[in-house]
């Protein structure tokens, strides 16, 4: 029984581990959206098409309120600050974006506008943006609106909510425009990117890489929109700084050095498209060769896996069936083992039944004549009781008759009528005459009806 109760075990423990890795091929990842808040009006995968579109959104608002900013203003400095806004603050928004997790995207977005309007806000006494600082400060309210929307549109019973957002903003604030920012991974991680994958982490891996695989080249697509522009700002960044140098403009009284300057600008502007698309071109390419790199690593490693399974089911079915073999063995000799117990058990009961027996039987014997005695004297006893009881109701029965009979006689004698006698020739007479009246007719009296005496007068 033991090895049985061992062997049902073994095959349990071999058995789960395949059922568990079936289940988990049909299971599909969950984001920290569905891990946190299980009543959320939007799964993950829709989350991050709200992401798309709100990137966009807030890469048009600070491009609009920067490029408003340059309109309004001739001062150098505070059209180089809107030109590294727009350039740092789009980039930045496009890295934040990029989190592998929609919901820590969705967070580190609305930290990093949470950020640029406390540097904007802070910078009261030397505005960076000169009077056009209001301008700068209702966009990046204006996108604190949306993420409010998109909030809404999630549900509020996350643990992680608008006050993580403030509070990380706070202790983690921005000093200049180059948007140089604290790590959230690294401060955060039991919030953003601590990701449960349930499951194991190869077939995680390959339930999920389609998805981030298309997600990184919408990504992609949508920055690789706004590359021309950046390389725009970029020349104009750095021909504003080209301008404002000390050797440039000592430069720039020579006329003819001026012009071959902007020329040589104009032709580094020019072939700057072409490089993006080059460049974006090159970008697309290498992440197709890593795409059928990894599926192709993917297929062999599922590969070996499932002979690796095969192996071991096989060596298990082998393990199992030469345990089974010894339990049919070990059964078989138990069983015979029982039954010669059986059988050697029955033999002595048998003698032991006839050690019994003979011994009752000797007992009777020596005992026998005695119970003979004693029988038989009981029986003359019982005899003798039974002819007292014969004699004595023999002896009541003749009593009782007697005195019937006696009773009879008497009854008799008290009710029979007084008779007259007649001589004994009176009989003959009598029959005589009763001949001849019964020969004439006449009615004759019966004698054996007594007539009642006559009672005297």
């Amino acid at each position: 029984m033991f090895r049985l109760a061992t062997l049902a075990s073994w095959a349990l423990i071999f058995v789960l581990p395949f059922t568990v890795l079936g289940c988990q091929a049909l299971q599909s990842s969950d984001g920290l959206l569905e891990q946190e808040s299980p009543n959320a009006k939007v799964s993950s995968r829709q989350l991050r098409i709200v992401l798309d579109d709100l990137v966009l959104q807030y890469s048009s608002q600070v491009e609009l309120a920067a490029d408003q900013i340059i309109a309004e203003n001739k001062d150098p400095r505070v059209c180089k600050n809107a030109l590294m806004w727009k350039m740092n603050g789009i980039a930045s928004c496009f890295q934040a974006a990029s989190r592998r997790d929609p919901l820590g995207a969705f967070f580190d977005i609305w930290i990093l506008n949470k950020q640029a309007l406390g540097l904007f806000d802070s910078s009261n006494e030397s505005p960076l943006f000169g009077e056009s600082q209001q301008i700068a400060i209702s966009a990046t309210q204006q996108i604190e609106l949306m993420m409010a929307e998109v909030l809404d549109l999630i549900g509020d019973d996350l643990p992680v909510n608008e006050a993580f957002a403030i509070t990380f903003a706070q202790e983690h604030p921005i000093h200049d425009l180059y948007f140089k920012r604290a790590s959230i991974t690294a401060n955060y991680t039991k919030y953003i990117d601590s990701i449960k994958i349930k499951g194991p982490e190869l077939l995680g891996v390959v339930g999920d890489i389609d998805q981030q695989l298309d997600q990184l080249q919408r990504l992609s697509s949508m920055y690789a929109e706004f590359l021309p522009k950046q390389a725009r700002w970029n020349g104009e960044l750095m021909i504003m700084e080209t301008l404002q140098s000390n050797a440039v403009i000592a430069s720039l009284q020579n006329m003819s050095l001026a012009a071959n300057g902007v020329a040589a600008i104009a032709d580094t502007t020019q072939a700057i498209p072409n490089l993006i698309e080059r460049e974006r071109n090159l970008l697309n390419d290498a992440i197709t060769d890593e795409r059928i790199a990894t599926m192709a690593a993917l297929e062999k490693m599922r590969s070996e896996t499932l002979n690796s399974f095969q192996e071991e089911r096989i060596a298990v079915m082998k393990k199992i069936e030469s345990e089974r073999d010894t339990v049919l063995n070990a059964v078989q000799e138990q069983r015979i083992a029982a039954t010669k117990d059986l059988s050697q058990l029955g033999t002595d009961s048998f003698v032991k039944v006839d050690q019994v027996l003979d011994a009752k039987i000797d007992d009777i014997a020596k005992h026998g004549s005695d119970l003979i005695d004693h029988g038989f004297w009981r029986l003359l006893q019982l005899l003798g009781t039974l002819a007292v009881l014969t004699l004595l109701c023999g002896t009541a029965f003749v009593q009782i008759r007697k005195h019937q009979r006696l009773s009879a006689e008497t009854k008799r004698i008290n009710a029979a009528p007084i008779r007259i006698h007649t001589p004994p020739t009176a009989g003959q007479e009598f029959r005589a005459n009763t001949e001849s009246n019964r020969s004439s007719g006449v009615a004759v009296p019966n004698p054996a009806v007594e007539t009642p005496p006559r009672r005297a007068a």
